[in-house]
């Protein structure tokens, strides 16, 4: 028994290594101890504590990179600890994982306001636009931004 276990484990580690598993699999984390770990995350974000949220969700990324909440996550710490850089790339490795993501589009526009890229910040919200279904928020949110980049009528 701990003869296949040994086995499976390495194969697990060569699947890590050749790029085909993360460290999720090497380390057999459930959803459930990530969870926690990004529920904390956040509250430490909605604390203020954004030295602490970023910590843990780059822990939780280099953990578990293919998912796109954490990726998304990531781009809004970074955003509000003044980093753009940062939270673009965040966002882009999100839409490189979902790209059918709605709210990573919109995450990516508002970075890309706040660095003056307002025509490349409305291709992402129309991109969005496409994609939002059945979020009325987020479809409010799209429609409001969009808004704000349209040129004014004097």
């Amino acid at each position: 028994m701990a003869e296949q276990s040994d086995r499976q484990q390495i194969e697990t580690l060569q699947k890590w290594a050749d790029g085909k598993a993360t460290l999720k699999d090497v380390r057999r984390y459930s959803d459930e101890e990530l969870f926690s770990i990004s529920r904390m995350a956040y509250y430490f974000f909605y604390q203020g504590k954004l030295d602490e949220a970023r910590k843990l969700f780059q822990g939780l990324y280099a953990v578990n990179p293919l998912d796109p909440y954490v990726a998304k996550a990531l781009g809004v710490v970074e955003h509000a600890a003044g980093n753009p850089q940062g939270a673009m790339a965040a966002f882009d490795v999100a839409l490189k994982i979902a790209p059918q993501d709605a709210v990573a589009y919109v995450g990516r526009a508002e970075v890309k306001i706040s660095m003056g890229q307002r025509a490349q910040a409305a291709d992402d919200l129309r991109r969005a636009q496409q994609l939002c279904r059945d979020n009325a928020d987020l479809k409010a949110k799209i429609s409001a931004l969009l808004a704000g980049l349209a040129p004014s009528r004097r």
